[in-house]
């Protein structure tokens, strides 16, 4: 009845720590006060502080839809911050549903990096990325099939945006996906990336039978069994024995299944991605053949490659105060 107990406390707390901290913050306070079965009605701190916990919501929400007029309803403010509670929840492996009568979010979403995007909801042209992400999410639902693909546009098409739907949308239903770029810089932009030669220790220099220095018994080697999804960013700058690598590293540790070694990269599937048009792997002292033989079209895993195409800049759908900016986008794409 809350005679003994009314979370005050906890309340105050929260309304206090709004004074100084961030939205993420106050959102990481009230999961850490749920982990700890700290509050006996949590329901009831929720009804009181869901306007801090909320805060910087309808922020993201305008930077995804590239819209600074966007408006949000109290309703609809509630279910983004639920999403994004429950996120935080499930990185934790528990969720909302465990601490009833908390409110549920809805669960027909697409998930990423904190942030929710609903794809009914987006009032730009959103179908070429919509179409690769069904096909994508297709290729994973058959075991072991797997599949190579690449993700070819420049920049500005939304190459990004479909790394992180991906991760997240995959990483909501427990798979487990290894985003990789070939430079540190392009890794920062991706959620948990890190860049390919860190992540399957490909060696220094890399040659044409060299192979990644992973035994079979190690702890990468089981996380790259159970790993459902490869994304490998900027591929236009590594070298083709990078990937061949690799190849031949996934084929002997994907050995104890059926016909996997027969598979390129052990029948997982990887998704590629980058723009030829930007930088090639360096040749040091080399020609302007050695690089382009350098490249990964130039590899046997490029035959069984199938190339998905982002046409669209999606940096020119700005909102009309961003007229100019769109505008000198635009002349400089040209």
């Amino acid at each position: 009845m809350g005679f003994l107990q009314d979370d005050r406390e906890f309340v105050e707390a929260i309304k206090e720590a709004h004074l100084w901290g961030s939205g993420p913050f106050l959102r990481k306070l009230f999961v850490t006060l749920l982990l700890s079965a700290s509050m006996n009605r949590p329901e009831h701190v929720w009804r009181k502080t869901w306007r801090y916990l909320s805060d910087g919501i309808l922020y993201d929400q305008r930077l995804l839809a590239r819209d600074q007029g966007l408006t949000m309803s109290d309703a609809e403010l509630k279910e983004r911050t639920l999403m994004v509670i429950e996120i935080l929840l499930q990185n934790n492996n528990r969720s909302l549903k465990d601490f009833k009568p908390m409110p549920i979010p809805k669960e027909d979403v697409v998930f990423f990096t904190g942030n929710i995007l609903l794809y009914d909801e987006c009032q730009y042209d959103v179908v070429e990325q919509q179409q690769i992400f069904e096909h994508l999410s297709a290729s994973l639902t058959e075991k072991q099939q797997g599949g190579v693909f690449f993700l070819y546009g420049y920049g500005g098409t939304g190459k990004t945006f479909m790394w992180k739907t991906l991760s997240a949308a995959l990483r909501s239903k427990k798979k487990i996906v290894l985003p990789v770029a070939s430079s540190g810089i392009a890794s920062l932009l991706l959620p948990g990336g890190r860049t390919a030669h860190s992540r399957f220790k490909i060696p220094v220099p890399t040659l044409e039978n060299s192979i990644c220095n992973i035994e079979k018994q190690d702890d990468l080697a089981e996380l790259l069994k159970m790993t459902d999804l490869v994304i490998w960013d900027e591929t236009p700058m590594a070298n083709k024995f990078c990937f061949e690598s690799l190849d031949k590293s996934l084929r002997d540790i994907m050995s104890g299944i059926p016909h996997a070694s027969r598979k390129v990269f052990g029948g997982k599937v990887v998704v590629f991605g980058g723009d030829f048009r930007q930088i090639l792997p360096v040749i040091p002292r080399g020609t302007r053949s050695d690089i382009i033989h350098a490249t990964i079209n130039a590899s046997y895993i490029w035959d069984h490659c199938k190339v998905l195409r982002l046409t669209k800049n999606m940096r020119l759908q700005t909102g009309d105060n961003a007229s100019s900016t769109a505008d000198d986008i635009r002349s400089f794409s040209e």
